[in-house]
């Protein structure tokens, strides 16, 4: 695999960023200032494809308490694995989340570690806690990256464009994607509707696929403060009310997880 060197780019003109310093700039003189934490903002106003701002804070913070507990371990190792099967130098979390996926891809390979998603509470978490990785506020529709900037990137649950994706994709690159299976969440997902129907399970992009596996597996969830977590990390948790929150902290023993994990292989 070729080794890149990534960079962001501005979102306003595309110009390489500078970003040696607290603020980052390009030659056209658009800036970005890197907050406390180390992250930039990189979303333009009024120009996000799709509307929402991402998860809240609260969301966040469930998910990292879930992740934390070692309930989705599996996944989390799985992603991991598939991505350092292809000793990446550089690696794209393209809606990373609070960071853990792209921890464990780093902790395994050694690759330098970059994350972009449109929930600011995430990547502040997310950069908080991984010092070593790059984070920026940024859409995965408008990824604020020069073509052919990464080995690999990974998308997990999140809203992705592959011709996107394929443009920062070096040749030989890459793309782990994550999506829900039939029985995804299927004990959570009956509790909060009357009347809940099953992922359909597709995939994108078929013919790109180098490989394709299911990761199944029952997460036990003996307290009710975990359960209540799973459900606030889901958008389950909207669509909820109080009572059957509450019947789901009380009453879900269990619960399957059911992804499909594809990777896509960019020609070399």
């Amino acid at each position: 695999m070729r080794r890149v060197t990534p960079f962001y780019r501005c979102p306003h003109c595309t110009d390489p960023l500078d970003d040696n310093d607290s603020t980052l700039r390009c030659a056209n003189g658009h800036s970005f200032d890197r907050a406390r934490e180390g992250y930039v903002n990189l979303l333009p106003a009024g120009r996000l494809k799709g509307g929402p701002s991402g998860d809240d804070d609260a969301m966040v913070r469930a998910r990292r308490t879930v992740f934390d507990a070692g309930l989705y371990a599996p996944i989390i190792n799985g992603v991991a694995a598939a991505a350092a099967a292809y000793s990446p130098s550089s690696v794209l979390d393209a809606g990373c989340g609070e960071g853990s996926y792209l921890a464990a891809i780093t902790d395994r390979c050694g690759a330098a570690g970059w994350g972009i998603d449109v929930s600011k509470p995430a990547v502040k978490l997310a950069a908080r806690r991984h010092r070593t990785h790059r984070y920026a506020v940024a859409s995965s529709y408008v990824l604020p990256f020069a073509d052919a900037s990464f080995d690999a990137i990974v998308n997990v649950f999140s809203p992705r464009d592959f011709t996107e994706m394929t443009r920062v994709l070096a040749p030989g690159g890459v793309a782990v994607v994550v999506t829900p299976g039939p029985r995804h969440l299927t004990e959570l997902k009956s509790t909060v509707y009357d009347s809940a129907r099953a992922h359909d399970g597709g995939i994108e992009r078929q013919d790109d696929i180098a490989t394709r596996h299911t990761v199944s597996f029952s997460i036990p969830l003996p307290d009710p403060g975990l359960r209540r977590a799973l459900l606030h990390m889901t958008p389950f948790w909207w669509s909820a009310s109080s009572e059957r929150r509450d019947e789901i902290a009380s009453t879900l023993e269990s619960v399957t997880v059911d992804m499909h994990l594809a990777v896509y292989r960019l020609a070399g």
